[in-house]
């Protein structure tokens, strides 16, 4: 009995090591400045994955091109933005005919996604690149191929792979989304999903497609805490027979950067949760920022969240004043970005770039009080 205890720990500590980074399931969307409020591209992520360390980090000083990203490492990159104004997130894909497991070393998805915040500064610049490390066969994702969104202040894109074959399709009007199923041309052909998990996936981006267009129905336009509320959502409306919903158990933070079209430089804004969206709260990061507050990077900002998520699990009810919260905070950064912008004509860079640090920072402050970190 103790040979075989022995024997089933080291085929574990194994499988461990050849895990790739990032093996999760998540709903991510973009919606472009046609249906957005202030005339923005919008990428969001919902990040369901059992990685619970998680933190704001910024490029090293000595990177082609600064980046602000949310991540369980600082060499790796779940959700973020470059000053090119190149955003990116990455989704697990379907299970596959040529799963890219093959090269044991290859990139993992959220190094690859740093590979290419660090080299490009377009979101087709950013295709290609994924392309050429496809090409290579430095990639690897398990069992299950995996879905890109490349997003700059001009178009998107979604890149749905497998170890030998990528479908792009471009988009730069409406909004788009994806869960963990493929939906762009040609790809049904490759997946050997169940039906179980399409159903799964399907329900999840349902629910972001529904309550974008109650936004849109209510407001004309997409706004930030419309995104917010959507992120947050963990019941199907009753008349769906699905269970599986947007916000789910192992939803552990959410990402949405705006991406701003004149100055993306300075002005972009990266909007994060760390734990789960309804456990915690929407703060901004720019992506001019200049440092990061201790407690956004060394983890007590997630740990406070998941001891939330302990004692009211996932389906908690959000404060009110948490939201109200969001909506001034959104309203504080959109008056600096504005500022900010009449700064930058007058030529003015640095004075821009203070008042956007200044500002989120604030906000940051306030959002430690509420949440008692």
């Amino acid at each position: 009995m103790k040979e075989l205890l022995v024997f089933a720990v080291s085929c574990f500590a194994l499988i461990a090591a050849t895990v790739p980074q990032c093996v999760c399931a998540c709903t991510s969307w973009m919606v472009f400045s046609d249906l957005t409020k202030n005339g923005t591209n919008i990428l969001h992520k919902n990040r369901d994955a059992a990685a619970k360390k998680l933190a704001i980090y910024l490029s090293n000083p000595s990177s082609p091109r600064k980046w602000v990203a949310l991540s369980n490492d600082k060499n790796i990159i779940n959700s973020g933005i470059n000053v090119s104004g190149l955003a990116g997130a990455m989704n697990s894909g379907e299970l596959c005919i040529d799963p890219p497991n093959t090269n044991k070393d290859g990139k993992g998805t959220p190094k690859i996604m740093w590979v290419i915040l660090e080299s490009c500064d377009t979101a087709r610049q950013a295709v290609d690149k994924l392309k050429e490390i496809l090409k290579s066969g430095d990639y690897n994702h398990g069992k299950k191929g995996s879905t890109f969104f490349f997003c700059d202040p001009n178009e998107g894109y979604v890149c749905e792979i497998t170890a030998k074959h990528c479908s792009v399709q471009k988009i730069d009007n409406g909004y788009t989304v994806r869960a963990n199923i493929w939906q762009n041309p040609g790809m049904y052909a490759l997946s050997r999903n169940t039906i179980k998990g399409h159903l799964n996936s399907s329900a999840r981006a349902y629910m972001a497609i529904y309550h974008l267009n109650q936004a849109i129905d209510k407001h004309g336009k997409v706004t930030l805490p419309d995104i917010f509320d959507a992120s947050r959502h963990c019941k199907m409306p009753e008349e769906s027979s699905e269970k599986r919903s947007l916000c789910g158990k192992t939803t552990n933070s959410g990402c949405t950067v705006e991406i701003d079209k004149e100055n993306p430089d300075v002005l972009s804004v990266l909007y994060a949760t760390i734990g789960p969206p309804r456990n915690t709260i929407y703060v901004p990061v720019p992506v001019c920022a200049e440092k990061i507050h201790p407690a956004m990077g060394d983890l007590k900002w997630s740990t406070a969240a998941w001891k939330r998520f302990d004692k009211l699990t996932y389906a908690a009810e959000v404060p009110a004043e948490w939201t109200k919260f969001e909506i001034d905070s959104v309203k504080k950064m959109n008056q600096a970005k504005e500022n900010a912008r009449k700064l930058l004509k007058a030529g003015k860079r640095t004075e821009a770039v203070k008042l956007m640090n200044s500002t989120a920072e604030a906000i940051w402050l306030e959002a430690a009080k509420l949440l008692n970190i």
